[in-house]
């Protein structure tokens, strides 16, 4: 527990930088569920509107810079935020925007999902994000969470994980976990590399279905557990197995992907 203005606090707060999505499934809407399931209270800066469903992306809007950023820099000095969860960006202007306000905050961890495309395979980027991401956000990122096809996207020189995972630590993320779910076999293979070595990996069932959000799950989780005060091994750990009970416990509501319970303890007794 930590005191801000005579107050005692019981809950640490979460800030997520990222788009929107009407269906609740992804993006910001993701985030804030997650950050209420694993006990912390979540803040929110609006990068995108998005028009997308369980099935696909159809179209999305930026939102200025500026307002995006003056709605976090309200936030970060209003609230004492212990974690910064970024997702959806879009454009390089966007990139540097938000590379301005972490520069205020070099002690805030950062958990980067660097989304490039929905899960239905629409476009979520233009041009010039990835190098924009590559060179001026990475250095400041705690936490880096691609999928495999992101993961080889940003590191183009990488013809395998491995390799992208040692690329993009050595372009400056401090950790990256590239998750499996794409990937073939009964088992997902998530790896998370540090300093420029293979460091874990981490095996899960693969399931049976696509899921809309997860990506955003996970990278929440983990910054839900860096606010809790968790070394990142273990904020890793436990986001991984929180998001796959969750994606156990999902549900299909639309005519594509299945949406995480990203309160299954609260409806299966199981603990968080």
């Amino acid at each position: 527990m930590h005191r801000m203005a005579g107050r005692l606090s019981t809950l640490p707060a979460v800030l997520t930088i990222a788009g929107s999505d009407p269906s609740g499934g992804a993006g910001l809407q993701a985030d804030l569920l997650t950050f209420a399931s694993l006990g912390t209270h979540g803040c929110s800066a609006v990068t995108a509107v998005t028009i997308q469903d369980s099935v696909n992306v159809r179209g999305f809007t930026m939102m200025d810079p500026l307002d995006t950023m003056a709605q976090a820099r309200v936030v970060l000095e209003d609230i004492s935020v212990q974690a910064i969860k970024i997702g959806m960006l879009g454009n390089a202007q966007m990139v540097e925007a938000v590379v301005g306000v972490l520069l205020d905050y070099p002690e805030i961890p950062v958990v980067l999902d660097p989304v490039l495309a929905a899960g239905g395979g629409g476009a979520l980027a233009v041009a010039g994000l990835r190098e924009a991401m590559l060179d001026l956000l990475l250095p400041r990122v705690t936490v880096l969470t691609p999928n495999g096809p992101e993961a080889l996207a940003l590191a183009p020189g990488a013809d395998n994980l491995p390799a992208a995972g040692h690329a993009l630590t050595e372009a400056g993320a401090e950790y990256v976990l590239i998750t499996g779910g794409h990937g073939q076999g009964a088992q997902v293979e998530n790896l998370l590399f540090h300093d420029r070595q293979w460091l874990e990996t981490y095996l899960q069932e693969r399931l049976p279905h696509h899921y809309h959000g997860s990506g955003c799950t996970l990278a929440a989780a983990i910054a839900a557990g860096l606010a809790h005060g968790l070394p990142v091994l273990p904020a890793v750990a436990q986001a991984l197995d929180y998001t796959h009970r969750s994606l156990v416990h999902a549900y299909a509501l639309g005519r594509g992907q299945w949406f995480p319970d990203r309160f299954f303890w609260a409806r299966s007794g199981e603990e968080e």
